[in-house]
Parts: C-alpha cells; sequence; structure tokens
C-alpha cells in the first residue's frame, strides 16, 4: 500500500485575510465614525446645560417692578434667540470668535466642526456631509435651528421647597414686594444622527437627547433704579413717607432739638443701592459693552 505525503500551506494567510477582512477593515471604518457620535453626544449635553445656564444672565420677560424711566439695563434674550446661539458655540469649527450677536450668516455645509462630519454614504465620490439629520424633508443649511431640536420652559419648583418658597414669598407679598416664581427652568436638546452605509447602521436611526434642570435667580435687578424699587416696599418705615408726616418733619425741625428729625436728616423709607462703576452698567452687547 502506497502513502502519499501532502503539506498543507497558507493557513494562515487565509486566516489572516478573513481576519482583516471581517474584523480589523470594518473596525478600521467603524471606530472614526462611533468616536464622531460621542462627539455628537457630548455637545448635545454641553447644549442643555447651556440654555439653562443662559437663564442666569438673560430673561425671558420682563421682570416686575421694572420702573419706567431711562437708565434701565436689563438683559433680555427670546427661547429662539438663545437656540440660535448653540450651532454658534458648540457645532462650528475651531478658532472662530463667539459673539452674543453675530450677523455673519450660519452653514450646517460650511461652517461645523470636523468631529461631527462624517462620509455616511459609500463611494468614494461621496464628500464629507454633517453627522447630525436635518429636521426637514429639504433640508436648510442656513437655519441654525436645523439640525437639532431644544425646549426649555420656566416653572415653579417642585416638591416641598416650592410650598416652602411659595409661603415666604407670600407673607412678604401683602408689602408689595414680590419676585418670579418660575425661574426653574428645564431644557432639553435633541440631535438625530444620519445612518451609516454598512450595515446594521445603516437602520440605526439614533437620537441623542439631553436634559438639563437649573433654578435661575429670580433677583437679577435691571440696574439701580430697579433695585430701589424692588426694595423699598421691603422698608417698614416706607408707609411714613407722605406728605403729612414731610410735613411733621418741617414742623418739628423748627425746634432746637429737632433738626434731625427734618426730612433732608431723616430719610423714611430711603433706599440706597450700591453704586457700580460706570463701565458695568450699560446694555450688554452694545459697543463697548461685549459687543
Amino acid at each position: 500500500m502506497n502513502r502519499f505525503n501532502t503539506k498543507q500551506r497558507g493557513q494562515a494567510m487565509v486566516e489572516s485575510v478573513v481576519g482583516l477582512s471581517y474584523v480589523i477593515v470594518p473596525l478600521l471604518i467603524l471606530l472614526p465614525f462611533m468616536s464622531k457620535l460621542t462627539g455628537i453626544q457630548h455637545r448635545a449635553e454641553q447644549a442643555s446645560h447651556y440654555s439653562a445656564w443662559e437663564r442666569t444672565v438673560w430673561k425671558n420677560r420682563q421682570p416686575s417692578q421694572l420702573p419706567r424711566r431711562s437708565g434701565i439695563y436689563l438683559a433680555r434674550k427670546s427661547e429662539a434667540d438663545l437656540a440660535r446661539q448653540i450651532p454658534w458655540r458648540f457645532y462650528q469649527q475651531d478658532g472662530n470668535q463667539i459673539a452674543s450677536s453675530t450677523n455673519e450668516q450660519w452653514d450646517w455645509s460650511e461652517h461645523v466642526h470636523p468631529l461631527v462630519e462624517h462620509q455616511v454614504q459609500q463611494g468614494a465620490a461621496q464628500d464629507l456631509q454633517p453627522l447630525v439629520k436635518s429636521n426637514q424633508d429639504n433640508p436648510n443649511n442656513s437655519d441654525e435651528l436645523d439640525r437639532f431640536t431644544r425646549s426649555s420652559n420656566g416653572s415653579r419648583l417642585p416638591g416641598v421647597l416650592n410650598g416652602a418658597t411659595s409661603t415666604a414669598l407670600g407673607v412678604i407679598s401683602f408689602m408689595g414686594f414680590s419676585l418670579e416664581r418660575d425661574q426653574f427652568y428645564r431644557t432639553n436638546v435633541s440631535t438625530q444622527v444620519e445612518n451609516f452605509y454598512i450595515e446594521p447602521f445603516d437602520e440605526l436611526d439614533l437620537n441623542f437627547n439631553s436634559q438639563s434642570a437649573l433654578l435661575a435667580s429670580g433677583w437679577n435687578a435691571a440696574g439701580p433704579y430697579h433695585v430701589k424699587n424692588r426694595t423699598r416696599k421691603l422698608v417698614l418705615t416706607n408707609v411714613m413717607d407722605n406728605g403729612v408726616i414731610r410735613t411733621a418733619q418741617r414742623l418739628m425741625g423748627i425746634l432746637p432739638f429737632g433738626k434731625d428729625l427734618r426730612p433732608s436728616s431723616l430719610k423714611l423709607g430711603h433706599v440706597s443701592p450700591d453704586v457700580l462703576p460706570a463701565n458695568r452698567l450699560c446694555t450688554y452687547g452694545t459697543a463697548n459693552c461685549g459687543g
């Protein structure tokens, strides 16, 4: 009986080809895509935090006890204006100046950061495009709000804390003092991601949703006259600041021991707000004031 000895060669090569084809190459293609998903998620979280924190500076509406006169410096910005700031702050390319207002036109196809762009369709001729998906059937690259959705609403404090603060503010409200009670802001930013051309990522339909909550200050005053308008109601001698009492003060001031009782000396209900430097008394965003 004849025996034939044969040698098998190329097994390691076959294993290497299989490993490269089904493991290494797909990983090399997917890892950049996965890392950019992390970047998009991080930007959604930053945007939600930003939306809440901005309400500590910018008011959504006119506060209570705001006097009608000159010298009022109120930082006010609508929800839509705040939302339009998000792409400029979190999605644009590095090295660009961030301003509270800009006259430049936004473009999702030109201004976005490289970490937010990727080749989502197969073919060498396909250019990089934003990974964040448009909210519309016909994308509008010039619209800042085209690639994300945002909501923000102010409400009262939840739970027991709301009851305690409402009771305290209710007591002092009899004196005419009031603060905004709807300053607990909940914000939500949602971003949908374009599908990748490799299975099963071509049917991923991934959506990043981030929420934030913050109790903004209800006290922020619009200048010294606004401070005076609000705090004057809390001064107990304010009720004595009237014509009858001032006349009595003048009559008593005639007496030798009554000079300190004159209205010019004893100022009932007097409020003197701390004086700020002149360069801080301005409307932010104007010339020489952050503009």
